[in-house]
């Protein structure tokens, strides 16, 4: 904890100062700039990312609910503009590169207007070359899509609710009282399924 950031108050509680909401708004500020909760800890000297989260939350709390609409509504646009430059990535043809080079692959010799083969002074044919595509990009930029979708997703409020069957302690065990019924059937030698007559 830094000193002159907090206090504690008449009931023994830690209360927030003026230093202290400055930084809390600032590690937010960094968050909307991009930076991950580690360096933010870093530079505002938090003790650990887990701290600069909880300062960001804290300042995320702080905003009146219009503004709070104003900088969900900020979020996801900037959200659509990441989705946009990523879905351009995906969609460009990138090349592998290694040590800085292009990385090619013969695709068969180069061949002049008549489709002959040609030659070059030592009367070896000429090779031609190709690029060899990397998916590694498009893959990557496909991958934060997905998240990114799914960050606007829960923004939004639009993932369906997950479905849980309930059921209450009675219903279980009349369930199971009914399983060793038949349990107790088939063990008498009746067929499965087949009520015991009374």
């Amino acid at each position: 904890m830094t000193a002159g950031t907090s206090a504690r108050g008449g009931n023994g509680r830690f209360t927030r100062t003026a230093a202290s909401i400055r930084r809390d708004h600032e590690a937010a500020e960094l968050r909307g700039q991009g930076l991950s909760y580690a360096a933010i800890a870093a530079r505002l000297k938090f003790s650990h990312k887990g701290k600069a989260h909880e300062a960001v939350m804290r300042a995320f709390a702080d905003i009146p609910s219009e503004e709070s609409a104003q900088a969900k509504k900020l979020d996801l646009e900037r959200i659509d503009r990441l989705i946009e430059w990523n879905w351009a990535t995906m969609l460009r043809e990138h090349v592998t590169v290694s040590h800085g080079k292009v990385v090619g692959r013969q695709a068969g010799w180069q061949r002049d207007d008549d489709g002959q083969i040609m030659y070059d002074g030592d009367g070896a044919p000429i090779p031609l070359y190709e690029d060899v595509p990397d998916d590694g990009p498009g893959q990557a930029s496909a991958r934060e899509i997905r998240m990114l979708l799914e960050r606007r997703a829960k923004m939004f409020g639009y993932d369906a609710p997950v479905r849980h069957e309930v059921r209450t302690i009675g219903e279980i065990d009349a369930r199971l009282l009914e399983l060793a019924d038949e349990v107790a059937g088939v063990d008498a030698g009746d067929p499965p399924g087949v009520p015991v007559p009374s």
